[in-house]
């Protein structure tokens, strides 16, 4: 995933920094992942039709969306770490 290459960052501590910070980044989109896998689930199961569990329902799939969007965000992320690694 990660090329452990010197990189042309200028020194070693730049490239343990970049390593670090691509870590911290697929640590953030695992949980975002994991999060977003169990909303799947609560926006199924809150898909009744009752307006206190609509807005829940809503909720949850607001939720659902920006944790996708975040994974995109992170992962756009990843690839320029992978890429200053590189």
């Amino acid at each position: 995933m990660h090329s452990f290459a010197i990189a042309e960052t200028g020194t070693s501590a730049d490239a343990w920094a970049c390593l670090q910070a691509a870590s911290a980044v697929d640590d953030a989109v695992t949980a975002l992942n994991s999060a977003g896998a169990a909303l799947v689930g609560l926006t199924v199961d809150t898909e009744w039709q009752a307006d206190g569990v609509r807005a829940l329902h809503e909720r949850l799939v607001a939720f659902q969306s920006a944790a996708g969007a975040e994974v995109g965000r992170l992962s756009s992320r990843a690839w320029e770490l992978d890429r200053a690694l590189s």
